[in-house]
């Protein structure tokens, strides 16, 4: 059975790393990977070149005769980068799957008060944008609450054709078009990149009505610090540092930024094992 042509691609980019080689010192080094017939590797090659996965020029070989070296070309670092987010991605799904077929306490938070009924205008935003899961959660939201709509920040492109009541009050969470103190409840579904969550924080601040809550889901969240290096120290460092789009954070990080805004908060666990963090506005 053939391999696929993606898994190739990678074997190739991760031999070729510091090492420039002809196709045969390839063909060598995959022989497990590549067709007995030959054929389909300089194929590849040629395609990899055009897309800038790897350059070549002829250099004299050790005997004489001229080879075709190839190395590393300018996408390729950007190439195995997306291999190695796809890959903790689907690590990611597995964790998650195994944290709801055991559910357990991973931290010692204290139990969450009982959610009070909304009596005001709730705001919703999702991180980096709403997933088709957002809109349970806002139509649950429309449900506990005596406002007919809800207002998003964000890209509402999901939303247009739900028959959800909303209305947009901005693209950037860090600039909401509203007056302060307009909402009574505000849902973060993520978080926004490090570098924006106190602008962000602060805006939620803002506009929230006196004894408005701030709430803020964060699937993947770690306070511990581990004894010995593992996967939870693998997965922590790599995703929060090169892929925060993926929802991985530091839970200690994120409970300073939103105490210097709001004194009164606190962080509460789910029984899934996800992590929320609480603020309501003094």
């Amino acid at each position: 059975m053939k391999p696929a042509r993606s898994e190739l691609i990678r074997k190739i980019l991760l031999e070729l790393d510091g090492r420039p080689s002809s196709i045969y010192d390839i063909l060598y080094s995959l022989s497990d990977y590549v067709d007995p017939r030959k054929t389909r590797l300089p194929k590849l090659l040629k395609a990899m070149e055009n897309d800038g996965l790897v350059v070549s020029a002829l250099q004299p070989g050790p005997l004489g005769p001229y080879r075709r070296i190839y190395e590393l070309g300018p996408e390729a670092e950007n190439h195995l980068r997306n291999n190695l987010k796809n890959s903790i991605e689907t690590i990611l799904h597995f964790y998650n799957a195994y944290r709801q077929a055991n559910p357990q306490k991973l931290f010692n938070f204290p139990e969450e008060n009982r959610q009070r009924r909304v009596m005001g205008r709730i705001l919703y935003a999702a991180f980096p944008h709403l997933k088709a899961n957002d809109l349970d959660i806002i139509r649950n939201l429309l449900l506990k609450s005596k406002e007919s709509r809800v207002s998003i920040a964000g890209s509402d492109l999901i939303l247009e054709k739900t028959g959800i009541s909303y209305d947009l009050v901005g693209k950037d969470i860090t600039k909401l078009n509203v007056d302060s103190k307009t909402f009574s409840e505000i849902i973060l579904n993520g978080l926004t990149p490090l570098d924006k969550l106190p602008a962000a924080i602060e805006e939620c601040k803002r506009v929230l009505t006196r004894r408005g809550q701030l709430r803020i889901l964060a699937p993947f969240t770690f306070f511990n610090e581990p004894e010995k290096p593992n996967l939870e120290e693998f997965l922590r460092i790599t995703s929060n540092e090169l892929f925060p789009e993926l929802g991985v954070v530091e839970g200690n990080r994120i409970k300073k930024v939103i105490e210097h805004y709001f004194p009164n908060s606190q962080v509460y666990e789910t029984s899934l094992g996800e992590v929320i963090f609480c603020a309501i506005k003094s």
